[in-house]
C-alpha cells in the first residue's frame, strides 16, 4: 500500500511537470484573447515556449474560445489546439493566427513555429462575413485564417479550418523549412475567394501533404506575381493581400515544394491544385501527386484539376518559356472540365497518370507552348 502511494505522488508531481500552460489559468482576464495572450507570454517568460488550448473554456464555461484578434505566435514555440473550437468574435477584422513577426507594419523574420491539432480542434472564421458585403481577398491580408510571414521552420498540422473569411492558411514572404499536412476545410463558398492552402512568392522546401474537405476557391495554390511600387511607397502590412507585399525582393522565386494526397472538392468551381507565375516569378522542383477531385451529385465542378500557368493575372508582364520548370504531376483522378490544363508556357517537365472520371470531360487542354514536356 505504502509503495502503490509513493508510485502516485510520483505520478502527480510527473503529470503537473509535464501539464502545459493553458489560457484558462488567467481566468482573471478580460477576454478570451487577453487569457490567450497571457498564457503565451508567461510560457515564454518560463521558457516553456509552449501553450495548450483545451477543449474547455473555464472563464466562458463551455466549450469555445471567441477572440478578437489573432493569436501572434513567437520563435521557437507550439501552439497545442487540444479538440477545441477557436472562433473569430462577430464582425473581428483579423487572423486567427500569425506569426508574430508580421505586426504594426513591421516584418520580423521569426523561426520554429508550430501548431499542432490534438483531437478534433477547429478554427473558424466566424458565422457570417465580417466585411459586409464586400467578402473576400479585396479586404486584404487580415482575412487570411493562418498567416505565416518570413518564417524559416514551421509546422501546420492536423486541425479543421472553417468559415474562413478568405483564404484558410497562407505562407508568403520567403517562408521556408515548412509543413503543412492533415488539415481538413470546411467552407461553403459563401464567401469569395476560400481558398485552401496558398503558399506566395520567395517561399521554397514546403511539404504540403493530406489536405481534404471543401473549400471556395483553390485547394492548394501556389502563386508569384510582382506590383511594380516603387521603394519610397512600400508599405509593410499595407491594404494587399500579402503581409510583406508584393513588389520585387530579390528572391522571389517559388521551389522545393511537394504536394501531395489532397482530396478535395472547390465548392467555387475553380481548381484543385493551381500552379501560377507571372512579373518574372520562377517556379520550379514542383511535385504533385496523388489528388483526387471529390465532388459529387450536383456539386460545382472545377474548370481544371490541375491548373498549369495562366493568360492573365500578371501585373507587368506575363511568364516566358524557362520561368516554370521541373514539374512533375503524378496521378490525378479529375471531375472537372479538364483534368490539366497547361495555360502558361512550361518545359522539362513531366505529367503522368490521369484519369478523368466525366465523360464529357477531357483530359488535357494545353492552350500555352511547352517544351520537352513528356505526357504519358
Amino acid at each position: 500500500m505504502k509503495k502503490l502511494l509513493i508510485l502516485s505522488i510520483i505520478s502527480l508531481f510527473a503529470a503537473a511537470a509535464n501539464a502545459l500552460i493553458t489560457p484558462n489559468d488567467f481566468a482573471s482576464e478580460k477576454s478570451d484573447s487577453d487569457r490567450i495572450d497571457a498564457a503565451i507570454k508567461a510560457a515564454c517568460e518560463s521558457g516553456e515556449r509552449s501553450v495548450e488550448i483545451p477543449r474547455f473554456n473555464k472563464a466562458r464555461k463551455e466549450a469555445i474560445w471567441l477572440i478578437d484578434h489573432a493569436i501572434l505566435l513567437p520563435d521557437d514555440f507550439t501552439l497545442v489546439l487540444r479538440d477545441c473550437l477557436v472562433r473569430l468574435s462577430p464582425d473581428t477584422k483579423d487572423n486567427i493566427i500569425r506569426s508574430a513577426g508580421a505586426n504594426n507594419g513591421k516584418l520580423i523574420p521569426n523561426k520554429n513555429i508550430s501548431i499542432v491539432g490534438v483531437g478534433n480542434p477547429v478554427l473558424s472564421g466566424g458565422l457570417k462575413c465580417h466585411y459586409g458585403e464586400r467578402s473576400g481577398d479585396k479586404n486584404g491580408w487580415r482575412t487570411i485564417g493562418i498567416l505565416m510571414a518570413s518564417v524559416n521552420g514551421f509546422k501546420i498540422e492536423n486541425l479543421t479550418l472553417q468559415n474562413t473569411q478568405a483564404w484558410g492558411i497562407s505562407i508568403e514572404s520567403g517562408s521556408s523549412n515548412g509543413r503543412i499536412s492533415n488539415i481538413t476545410f470546411d467552407d461553403k463558398n459563401d464567401m469569395r475567394n476560400q481558398d485552401g492552402v496558398d503558399i506566395r512568392k520567395g517561399c521554397h522546401d514546403i511539404l504540403i501533404e493530406n489536405i481534404f474537405g471543401s473549400v471556395g476557391d483553390d485547394a492548394v495554390a501556389l502563386t508569384g506575381y510582382l506590383l511594380p511600387v516603387p521603394e519610397e511607397k512600400r508599405v509593410i502590412g499595407g491594404d494587399g493581400m500579402q503581409y510583406g507585399g508584393r513588389w520585387a525582393s530579390g528572391s522571389d522565386d517559388i521551389y522545393n515544394i511537394t504536394i501531395k494526397n489532397v482530396q478535395a472538392k472547390c465548392m467555387g468551381g475553380h481548381g484543385i491544385v493551381r500552379l501560377l507565375n507571372q512579373d518574372g516569378v520562377k517556379m520550379y522542383n514542383i511535385i504533385v501527386r496523388d489528388i483526387i477531385d471529390t465532388a459529387t451529385g450536383d456539386d460545382p465542378r472545377a474548370q481544371a484539376t490541375i491548373r498549369i500557368g495562366d493568360s492573365r493575372f500578371f501585373k507587368q508582364r506575363r511568364s516566358k518559356m524557362g520561368e516554370m520548370y521541373n514539374i512533375v504531376v503524378d496521378t490525378v483522378l479529375a471531375k472537372g472540365k479538364y483534368a490539366v490544363w497547361i495555360k502558361g508556357p512550361l518545359c522539362d517537365s513531366r505529367i503522368r497518370n490521369i484519369i478523368s472520371e466525366s465523360p464529357t470531360a477531357g483530359q488535357f487542354n494545353i492552350s500555352a507552348p511547352t517544351e520537352r514536356v513528356v505526357i504519358e
